[in-house]
């Protein structure tokens, strides 16, 4: 049993610690090659006033009607209401320059989230707590800052403090630090594997259902609130989608069951992986056959 323990315990701490850095890279890149200037500018289009309330509000009421229709298992449920609620969006950057989104108004929308974060987040577990019976105790503000805020918004920072100092030197790194949160992505998802195989077995019907309904329905509701412009649909239907695991991992810990919610929560971001895919098929093809991709010819 204590092999065990130690076993879980290592390989949760591996997945903390990929998380962490994916989370560190992402923000330094993004400071190389976003400007700050595009990034205040993006804080004034439309879709980033109708993107912040959907993400705060629209897709946490969108996961309490799922899983109070469909008979999914508690642990299922409460996963799914625990990434609803866990806003701060740095990971979708990736997925957001592939799709041809606004990469400054998916900055904007990850700065103003993570910060919100802190004031949110115990809020929206103490009102889950009436409608559902697993309860999660929030994080510290404390926590929050040390786990999920600062790894993100110094290296954001120092990304941005180089490019005004020193600008060719950041567009030489640019491609270097990419290349190093591929591979970091990369042992990432070969941990989320690892530790999803064994329970993919107990993932049944409905719960693929809760997943897919949950995930297409965030991407139909950033997508449709993003308004006209394609780029700022797709960066507010990913941000919709794209809870932040790094906050999960710290109400998990905090609540004392970050070795039993860590494995389902691997199978979670396998799954809504999947269950994204014919939103970003459709999406791309879509976006191939209308405009080009915003700042190129």
């Amino acid at each position: 049993m204590d092999v065990e323990v130690t076993a879980a315990l290592s390989v949760r701490d591996g997945v903390e610690f990929a998380v962490r850095h994916l989370v560190v890279l992402m923000g330094f890149v993004l400071g190389l090659a976003v400007d700050e200037s595009a990034v205040k500018r993006a804080m004034r289009l439309p879709a980033y006033t109708r993107g912040l309330p959907l993400i705060l509000l629209g897709v946490p009421l969108l996961a309490l009607l799922v899983v109070n229709l469909l008979p999914l298992p508690p642990i299922a449920a409460g996963i799914l209401l625990l990434m609803a609620v866990s806003p701060g969006v740095p990971n979708v950057a990736v997925a957001a320059y592939r799709q041809r989104g606004d990469l400054s108004l998916t900055v904007a929308l990850s700065l103003t989230l993570s910060l919100a974060a802190i004031v949110c987040l115990p809020l929206s577990l103490r009102l889950l707590s009436e409608f559902f019976p697993a309860v999660f105790k929030a994080p510290t503000t404390v926590q929050l800052l040390k786990r999920v805020m600062l790894p993100f918004l110094v290296p954001l920072a120092a990304g941005w403090a180089l490019r005004a100092w020193r600008p060719m030197l950041a567009r030489r790194l640019l491609h270097p630090m990419l290349w190093l949160f591929k591979a970091v992505f990369l042992v990432a998802i070969l941990l989320l594997l690892f530790i999803s195989g064994p329970r993919l077995r107990d993932v049944d019907g409905w719960m693929v259902l809760g997943m897919l309904v949950m995930t297409l329905g965030s991407a139909l509701l950033g997508h449709v609130a993003g308004g006209p412009r394609p780029e700022d649909r797709t960066a507010l239907a990913l941000a919709a989608v794209f809870g932040n695991p790094s906050i999960a991992l710290a109400v998990a810990t905090a609540s004392y069951q970050d070795l039993r919610l860590t494995p389902f929560l691997a199978v979670y971001l396998v799954l809504r992986t999947l269950a994204l895919l014919p939103y970003l098929l459709w999406n791309k093809h879509h976006l191939r056959h209308g405009v080009p991709h915003p700042g190129r010819t």
